[in-house]
């Protein structure tokens, strides 16, 4: 989201030349008008040069040119200044004002002609005064319809919600409709709605108007949540209105109601709110909040009443939020040392638990900043404060979390948090340590035991280990890019077959220690060899052509505008279920199919590279039986070796067709390398794992 930034004084010094320079023009104008007049319009091109009538001649549109252009500016500066008269505050520390534009829209090429299209006073008042016209407007209405059953412009709840979901995302509308509320009152609608939707609807029907009312108010209060038009004070006032001390008897639970509006997907809250509001809810003693008791809502779904899980599962969706939560910037070192004594001392059980799937989302976020080295974008030192975030998570989720209570979420979002240490993962694939070499982030921080445990619990979830797969498909597809880009002619063959050796490892690795997971029961040992199946798809995928390939070329997977990724971190858990719905994954995997579906992606890697005899490409081009191999096309009249979208075992045997066809040692050298690697070292380092029981 956008913020224009203005300084009203300086604008209206603008202003004032623009009329100034109007004016002098139309003096000049009807000066010059008048001498021809009084020579009886010698020249009849000065006669429509400065004709006075509407825009009839040049100097004349010149005058209202810029006067349109000052009234222009005029409006957007007294948009400014309405917007923060009305309550709304968006003064910036140094005195100037800000007025709101929406982002983008997803795939906007030309950002500079988009905001030159967009920044009107049309625009200006519609997203702004106009915005927040709108939203008390129907924040009354809203109150009207749930008190009489139709407000007094004749429409339902439902009705009137759909409106303000149109507008959820607004900040300005947001903030105005929030406003209408206090934060006992926004709480209590939750609560509203369900009952109204218990009592006028019956069966799923009720439910799910429910799940999209709470949708709406959740991105509505988000949108009021952001830093520009007061998160911070927000958080306050919300968290008076969910405090054990000051809950009035007769209302519901209020902490039910906030988590719940705080854990609702594709939510982004303001950075200041959750910060804030997670600093003041750690104060609050889980046992001193009223269990939830029943599940409250018509759709079954139970909101726990843990103070902490609702903003820590909000932190999921802001890798700042989270980052400056859990870390510390240089000046609060103390602070944050109290509060993870804090978050591992904590009863999480006391509610059921589901705080720790908030904590394991934040820690997730807040990882995704290990890639920021260099990134100017990013917080100071973040790629140093994450990594000692990191090293805080694994020991915990591994020495003060019971394997037993590893939940679906926490065990993907946790994978997203080892997803983020590559550097580490890879090299346990490869048989070094983190305790002994000194060479990686987390050296010395987190033990091999502690590494291996966590992925050791994680590994049998199917979006987890998905998860895992992209995360280091992308690692070692950066990996061979960055070594082919400096290798010489002389070593760009050993330099793709090293780097392609390194990634069998990983992918071998990785389904060693599924194996070692599944153990000796055979209903796990099936769901090992489905997950790794398509764990195998996902990383050869995004090894061959990038994370983009599945995650839509959002990178990673990015859920709202406040997650972190560079496009070589992790931001979100990968749902395999909407990636994998077409893929014709296999049930089971063997480390023979592993092989050849690396070695098959290698070779794809070998071509683009120019690393294949002459001989070899023709065979593509003529080899399946007189006609082209599906593999082969060319592109601008060259000859080119593609990869299938996803490349899986079956899809593989067409390029073991080809290698069987030619004599060509990249290729001899690559099969042999691989071969090693997966089914020796990495599937090895994987089955030896160690592992804290």
């Amino acid at each position: 989201m956008a913020y224009i930034k203005i300084d009203t004084d300086k604008m209206q010094t603008v202003i004032d030349n623009l009329e100034d320079r109007a004016e002098a023009i139309n003096h000049e104008r009807n000066g010059i008008n008048q001498t021809s007049g009084y020579y009886h319009d010698p020249v009849p091109s000065v006669v429509d040069a400065t004709a006075a009538g509407p825009r009839s001649g040049p100097l004349a549109q010149s005058t209202y040119t810029l006067r349109d252009l000052a009234e222009e500016l005029r409006s957007r500066r007294q948009e400014a200044i309405d917007i923060n008269e009305s309550g709304i505050t968006m003064t910036n520390p140094d005195g100037t004002l800000s007025y709101y534009l929406p982002d983008p829209p997803p795939g906007t090429t030309d950002e500079a002609a988009y905001w030159r299209s967009m920044d009107t006073a049309a625009n200006v008042h519609a997203y702004n005064t106009g915005s927040a016209e709108t939203a008390k407007a129907e924040a009354t209405e809203l109150r009207e319809a749930l008190a009489n059953g139709t407000s007094s412009q004749g429409r339902t709840p439902e009705e009137i919600l759909d409106q303000i979901d149109k507008h959820r995302d607004i900040p300005i509308y947001g903030a105005a409709f929030v406003g209408e509320f206090s934060a006992e009152e926004y709480l209590q609608l939750v609560y509203t709605l369900d009952g109204h939707y218990q009592v006028d609807y019956e069966g799923d029907d009720g439910g799910e108007r429910f799940t999209k009312s709470l949708e709406t108010l959740a991105h509505v209060l988000a949108a009021a949540s952001q830093d520009q038009v007061g998160g911070a004070e927000l958080a306050s006032d919300f968290t008076k209105a969910v405090d054990p001390a000051v809950i009035q008897p007769q209302l519901a639970n209020p902490m039910t109601a906030l988590n719940a509006l705080l854990s609702v997907p594709g939510t982004a809250y303001g950075t200041e709110f959750l910060t804030t509001l997670a600093d003041n809810l750690e104060d609050i003693d889980p046992t001193s909040v009223p269990f939830a008791g029943a599940p409250p809502f018509v759709n079954g779904e139970f909101y726990t009443a843990d103070p902490l899980a609702g903003v820590l599962t909000a932190m999921g969706s802001n890798s700042e939020a989270s980052l400056n939560y859990l870390t510390s910037d240089g000046t609060n070192d103390a602070e944050i040392k109290k509060r993870w004594e804090m978050l591992r001392k904590r009863d999480w059980d006391y509610h059921g638990g589901t705080g720790l799937d908030g904590l394991s989302a934040a820690t997730a976020a807040a990882s995704a900043y290990r890639g920021a080295d260099g990134d100017p974008n990013a917080p100071a030192d973040a790629a140093g404060r994450a990594t000692w975030m990191t090293a805080q998570a694994i020991p915990f989720f591994v020495n003060d979390v019971e394997e037993a209570d590893f939940t679906s979420t926490m065990k993907q979002n946790l994978a997203v948090l080892l997803g983020n240490s590559p550097e580490e993962l890879a090299g346990l694939a490869r048989g070094t340590s983190l305790e002994i070499n000194q060479r990686y982030g987390l050296s010395g921080l987190v033990t091999d035991a502690e590494f291996e445990t966590l992925l050791y619990r994680v590994t049998d979830d199917e979006n987890a280990a998905s998860t895992l797969a992209a995360a280091m498909g992308q690692y070692h597809r950066n990996q061979i890019d960055t070594a082919m880009a400096a290798a010489d002619a002389s070593d760009a063959e050993a330099t793709l077959t090293s780097e392609y050796t390194f990634a069998a490892k990983t992918i071998g690795y990785l389904d060693g220690i599924a194996e070692l997971r599944a153990g000796d029961d055979s209903a796990a040992q099936a769901n090992a060899k489905s997950n790794m199946g398509t764990a195998l798809s996902v990383f050869s995928t995004v090894l061959g052509t990038g994370v983009s390939a599945v995650t839509g070329g959002t990178g990673m997977a990015v859920a709202g505008p406040l997650l972190y990724s560079t496009g070589s971190t992790v931001a979100k858990p990968i749902v395999v279920d909407q990636l994998t719905r077409d893929w014709n994954t296999p049930d089971t995997i063997e480390i023979a199919d592993m092989k050849r579906v690396l070695t098959a992606q290698a070779y794809v890697d070998a071509a683009n590279y120019g690393l294949l005899n002459d001989t070899t490409i023709e065979a593509a081009a003529t080899g399946n039986n007189g006609a082209p191999f599906s593999f082969y096309t060319e592109v601008g009249g060259q000859p080119t070796i593609t990869a299938p979208d996803p490349m899986t075992p079956d899809a593989a045997q067409e390029y073991m067709i080809w290698y069987g066809d030619v004599h060509d040692s990249t290729m001899n050298s690559l099969d042999t390398k691989i071969d090693t690697a997966s089914s020796n070292s990495g599937y090895e380092e994987g089955k030896a794992a160690k592992v804290i029981k």
